[in-house]
């Protein structure tokens, strides 16, 4: 039997309306269960969350409920800690280093990469209390090390790069971390150029060391390094002498570390542009015999 005009849109409708019901739902658990953890009522997000739950049907009373259970007051029991042990004659800052140290471990040992990418998704821009922590050096260094652990993790690269433009990317020394963001890495080159032009005699030897540690992490940053040196060798000839050395030294630094960097010093040396001679000099210094063959 043929059905009627319109029946098939109304299906179509209540299918749909279905499924705003099921989502509504599924947000309004996922709401539910944020309320239901460990203070959650002092998490900087929480007044957003019950907006969302009121929008979508939720009770004031079951929501205000949740957040009075889950309240452990954790904070004020750290703080009240904290006046006993002043107290007892500890100092405050002594005490506050053993508490930053303490959560620097549990951080480390229970974050998670993904979680960390949903603050932006779900707040749409900086947070306010990230901005706040990369201002302390203890907490610049937690993310160092984490974004060591974890360098896909976009979180972790924004904010790497938020403390590069912030001013502190001398304190970035992990050629790992400054790898996975040009801007980054290019900062801290430039840095520890200018430190290597005006080190003396006796700071010279670390300020390169650290440069060669840097540009000689992989194949990758061993040329763009390289390109950025011919650059300037090619737009300021006056410092030809000092680009010329540079880029030996670092040559030859990615030799001692095995770095296979044949074909780049070929082509920055210019034979690039001459394929044949390219292709017989790469073989021989390859196998490093008089031998293209």
């Amino acid at each position: 039997m043929a059905e009627a005009p319109g029946e098939s849109e109304e299906s179509e409708y209540e299918q749909h309306d279905d499924q705003e019901m099921e989502d509504d739902h599924e947000s309004l658990q996922e709401q539910v269960k944020s309320f239901k953890n460990d203070d959650a009522v002092l998490e900087p997000g929480i007044a957003n969350i019950f907006e969302d739950f009121l929008e979508l049907g939720g009770e004031t009373r079951s929501a205000v409920r949740h957040l009075s259970t889950s309240y452990k007051g954790l904070p004020l029991m750290i703080n009240t800690m904290i006046e006993w042990l002043q107290l007892a004659g500890r100092r405050k800052k002594e005490i506050h280093t053993q508490i930053e140290d303490h959560l620097k471990t549990v951080i480390l040992k229970h974050f998670d990469p993904k979680k960390a990418d949903l603050i932006f998704t779900e707040e749409g821009s900086v947070p306010s209390w990230l901005e706040e922590m990369i201002s302390f050096p203890t907490w610049r260094e937690l993310f160092y090390q984490l974004a060591d652990q974890y360098p896909d993790c976009l979180m972790l690269k924004f904010t790497i790069k938020l403390i590069s433009d912030a001013g502190y990317q001398g304190e970035i020394t992990s050629a790992s971390t400054a790898a996975h963001q040009p801007e980054v890495f290019c900062g801290l080159v430039k840095n520890l150029l200018s430190e290597i032009i005006t080190a003396s005699s006796s700071e010279l030897e670390k300020s390169f060391k650290e440069f060669c540690h840097l540009v000689c992490h992989s194949q990758h940053t061993y040329f763009y390094s390289q390109a950025m040196i011919k650059t300037v060798e090619q737009r300021h000839t006056e410092y030809n002498n000092f680009t010329q050395w540079l880029s030996r030294e670092i040559q030859q630094e990615a030799i001692r570390r095995k770095l296979d960097v044949t074909n780049m010093t070929l082509h920055f040396s210019g034979v690039g542009a001459h394929a044949k001679v390219f292709e017989s000099l790469s073989s021989m210094l390859s196998r490093n015999a008089l031998n293209p063959a």
